[in-house]
C-alpha cells in the first residue's frame, strides 16, 4: 500500500514540474488560423497556409511546425507592425517527389532522402513549435487553431 502511495506522490509531483516549464516559452501566443489555398487550373499548386500571430521581447529561433501529419520549416514574418509564423504546406497530388531507389547492394540507394516521421498525436486544430532556447530545442503546442475558408486563386 506504502508502495503505491509513493508511486501516485512521485507521479503527481512530476506533472506539476512538467506543467511549470510549459509557461517559460520567451513568446506568447496571440492566435492561429489556417486555410487551404487551391489554384484555379486543374493540377495547380494547393496548400494548406497555417498563420500563428506572437509577440515576444526579444528574437526567437523558430525552426519547424508540425500540422496536421505535416511537417514544414517555421518563417517568421512581420506585417502592419506585427509578428506571425507562417507554415506553408504544399498538398498538391503532383507534387515533385522523388522515387526511392531500393536495392540489395546498400551503395545503390545513395541519394534516397529519408522521410520524417510525425513525432506528435494532435487534433486537426492542433499544431506543435519548436524553437532553441539555451541551445536545446523546445516545443510549444498550439491549440484551438481557427479554420478559415477555403481561397480559391485564380
Amino acid at each position: 500500500m506504502k508502495l503505491i502511495g509513493i508511486l501516485l506522490l512521485t507521479f503527481s509531483l512530476t506533472q506539476c514540474a512538467s506543467v511549470k516549464t510549459q509557461n517559460t516559452h520567451p513568446f506568447k501566443i496571440e492566435s492561429a488560423s489556417y486555410s487551404h489555398i487551391t489554384g484555379g487550373v486543374k493540377g495547380s499548386y494547393n496548400s494548406i497556409n497555417l498563420i500563428i500571430n506572437f509577440t515576444a521581447e526579444k528574437s526567437v529561433d523558430f525552426k519547424k511546425v508540425y500540422f496536421q501529419n505535416r511537417i514544414t520549416d517555421a518563417v517568421v514574418e512581420q506585417k502592419v507592425g506585427k509578428q506571425y509564423i507562417a507554415a506553408r504546406y504544399k498538398t498538391s497530388s503532383n507534387d515533385d517527389r522523388k522515387d526511392l531507389i531500393l536495392h540489395a547492394d546498400p551503395k545503390q540507394e545513395f541519394g534516397n532522402t529519408p522521410t520524417e516521421k510525425f513525432p506528435f498525436e494532435l487534433k486537426e486544430n492542433e499544431a506543435m513549435v519548436s524553437y532553441v532556447k539555451n541551445e536545446k530545442i523546445c516545443y510549444v503546442k498550439v491549440e484551438n487553431i481557427i479554420k478559415k475558408s477555403k481561397v480559391f486563386m485564380e
